[in-house]
């Protein structure tokens, strides 16, 4: 390998922990193209950022005899890049080779199978099932109606296992129920994508619903069908997985959004800046019916240096992000759009970075015009991570 040679760093997910008593990086592919992981001394956090295809293996050499303070070997610098390219973490010819295949086979996959069996719940079915129930076992005692328009969290399963509770544990859908599932698609660039696979999942298969589909499809010329971000996303594989436990039958139509901040922070109404969004909420309004249902799975304010805040969250600024999720509930079930917006516009960008506007918008607009029946079932603040936190809700609306 050259000196010459400038690596480009992929963007990845960058969590500080500790390992084996020392500081250090966890890095991950948000997107899925490597499954592994690497750990790395936190002290070579500097490097890593100068990985940036402005500066070669010489640069970074002398970039790590810098913070480390003592000589760094060239050679170390080549293993280092080498090992990062191994894993994937690397633009250039290695990565694009591996994605053009990663991507070749989620196309040719005829199901979506489960990303997060294994890590986030057991994937063996009847440890699953004790699972499931375990969680749904923590929701109080409480006789509500049921909703049309569910939202429930896609934090980590146990972690928000309340809120999961509170969401999931009255959800008992009628025969031949329909969901349209409204996630966050933490890596999606476009406004939205269906995805049109069906859902494995370790309790069975859960089908898409093609007849809607096929419906929906004669209406919005544009879906972006079976993007890549589904693959990986926890986002609605959580949500399939208690429908499922609680409705065998269920059918669904699977959404993840893009990000609405851009539009949100320049003042301008999403709805106005992007025609897709209108068109596919004409669509789906006009094939609603009985046997329709909503579901978002989304999480609320993210606060905390993992988070890319200076300082720690602790529980003061836990009360502060779930009064402003509060807020921001209580205009969605006012029926009043611009006042979502507004409140919308209040999260950004710092400190309370809202993962669920892009759903939420969508939902404010549809329910724009009159006031509906909402309901907060549940809010907490979740420790997640050293110094960090994430707000969760469990709401229900009737319209």
């Amino acid at each position: 390998m050259s000196p010459d040679f400038v690596p480009v760093l992929r963007p990845l997910d960058v969590f500080p922990f500790e390992w084996e008593g020392r500081p250090s990086l966890l890095l991950r592919d948000p997107l899925g193209y490597s499954q592994g992981f690497l750990v790395l001394p936190q002290e070579l956090a500097p490097v890593l950022a100068h990985m940036d295809g402005q500066h070669s293996l010489r640069d970074l050499q002398v970039v790590a005899t810098r913070v480390l303070g003592r000589l760094v070997m060239l050679e170390e610098i080549v293993s280092l890049v080498r090992k990062l390219e191994s894993h994937g973490f690397l633009d250039g010819e290695t990565f694009r080779r591996r994605k053009a295949e990663v991507e070749a086979h989620w196309k040719e996959a005829p199901v979506r199978l489960p990303a997060c069996a294994g890590r986030s719940y057991p994937a063996e079915p009847a440890a699953l099932r004790d699972f499931l129930a375990n969680i749904l076992g923590k929701a109080s005692p409480a006789s509500r109606k049921l909703p049309r328009a569910l939202i429930a969290p896609h934090l980590d399963l146990s972690s928000a296992a309340r809120a999961y509770a509170e969401a999931y544990g009255a959800f008992r859908l009628p025969p031949e129920s329909r969901v349209i599932l409204l996630g966050t698609g933490h890596q999606l660039e476009r406004p939205y994508s269906l995805l049109t696979k069906d859902w494995e999942t370790p309790l069975g298969r859960v089908p898409v619903d093609r007849t809607f589909i096929e419906n929906l499809s004669q209406k919005v010329p544009e879906l972006f069908p079976d993007e890549f971000a589904h693959r990986s996303e926890h986002s609605l594989e959580f949500q399939v997985l208690f429908l499922r436990y609680l409705n065998e039958e269920v059918r669904v139509v699977p959404f993840l959004f893009g990000p609405v901040e851009p539009y949100l922070a320049s003042g301008t109404d999403p709805f106005e800046a992007q025609p897709l969004y209108k068109s596919l909420l004409e669509g789906l309004q006009s094939l609603w019916d009985e046997k329709t249902y909503l579901v978002l799975g989304i999480d609320f304010a993210h606060l905390g240096v993992r988070y890319g805040d200076r300082h720690p969250a602790g529980p003061a600024e836990g009360l502060q992000a779930v009064a402003r999720d509060r807020a921001l509930l209580e205009s969605l079930f006012s029926g009043d759009y611009p006042r979502f917006l507004a409140q919308a516009r209040a999260t950004l960008p710092f400190p309370f970075k809202v993962c669920g506007l892009a759903c939420l918008t969508f939902l404010a607009r549809w329910l724009a015009g009159a006031p509906r029946e909402g309901r907060i079932y549940y809010q907490e603040a979740v420790p997640f991570g050293p110094g960090s936190l994430v707000s969760v809700a469990a709401a229900g609306i009737n319209f």
